[in-house]
């Protein structure tokens, strides 16, 4: 064996001795962190989707007077109700206060729906990051007078083998639910065609809908809409939450606590 070839050898052993002998007494890296891109981090979820299934998910509107009609919003203005536009610019306002946030002003031309709304509040939260479907209630009004609504509930968490819970009840005229009895596997994952069958039992009051949005910074907004029509919201930020109901009408009303 040539002499340059065993020293690089004995060399070799050393180098190898050496670190073996750090990693035992160092006790070695069993987890090494991973290692996270800072312009990634803003793209991964406050909150996992179970997380989120121990929040409030928000009380089902009242059912509307009359029956529903299509809407993805109302013209803030003069052409409609100058005074909703208003409103929604005082409780704005509050809100930035409340939540010590900033909050963009809305344009008068433009329907208050999410979309509007959204725009409004995202300078603080950021992008949304993801949606969870809460919940939607479908009221019907059978031809013998009586309302009936229709709730399915969805299950955030992946390891529930129930993904979706359907209840019927009958709605009285204080508003008290009574429960219509099912099958249980009617209740749990109702198909389509149930959902359909059940929906046609009557005519279309009102539909609302549950959505909780996570936004960049961490913050989630629950958003309840009925008949298109943004009805209220929950909104927390710097260790307050600001709350509006019945954001569909002039009799909107909220809370900072």
């Amino acid at each position: 064996m040539k002499k340059n070839t065993l020293i690089l050898l004995i060399v070799g052993a050393a180098v190898i001795l050496i670190i073996s002998y750090c990693q035992f007494w160092s006790g070695g890296e069993k987890n090494p962190t991973a290692v996270v891109d800072p312009e990634t981090m803003g793209n991964v979820p406050p909150e996992s989707s179970s997380a989120a299934a121990g929040k409030p998910k928000g009380e089902v509107p009242p059912p509307s007077e009359q029956a529903a009609a299509p809407s993805a919003g109302f013209l803030p203005t003069q052409m409609e109700d100058a005074g909703k536009f208003e409103a929604y610019k005082k409780h704005l306002k509050e809100m930035a206060v409340c939540l010590n946030m900033q909050v963009g002003q809305l344009d008068p031309q433009s329907e208050i729906n999410f979309e509007t709304f959204n725009k409004a509040i995202s300078p603080d939260l950021g992008d949304i990051v993801m949606t969870t479907d809460e919940w939607s209630a479908t009221d019907i009004r059978t031809k013998a007078g009586e309302l009936r609504r229709i709730y399915i509930e969805n299950s955030p968490d992946p390891e529930k083998q129930s993904q979706k819970n359907l209840k019927y009840y009958s709605l009285s005229t204080s508003g008290e639910q009574k429960e219509l009895p099912l099958a249980a596997d009617q209740m749990a994952n109702p198909s389509e065609a149930l959902i359909a069958s059940l929906e046609s039992d009557g005519e279309l009051v009102g539909k609302s809908t549950s959505r909780r949005m996570f936004y960049q910074n961490g913050d989630d907004l629950l958003l309840i809409e009925r008949n298109g029509k943004i009805y209220s919201f929950e909104l927390p930020h710097d260790g307050k939450t600001f709350t509006c109901i019945d954001a569909d009408s002039a009799k909107m009303a909220c809370r900072c606590k």
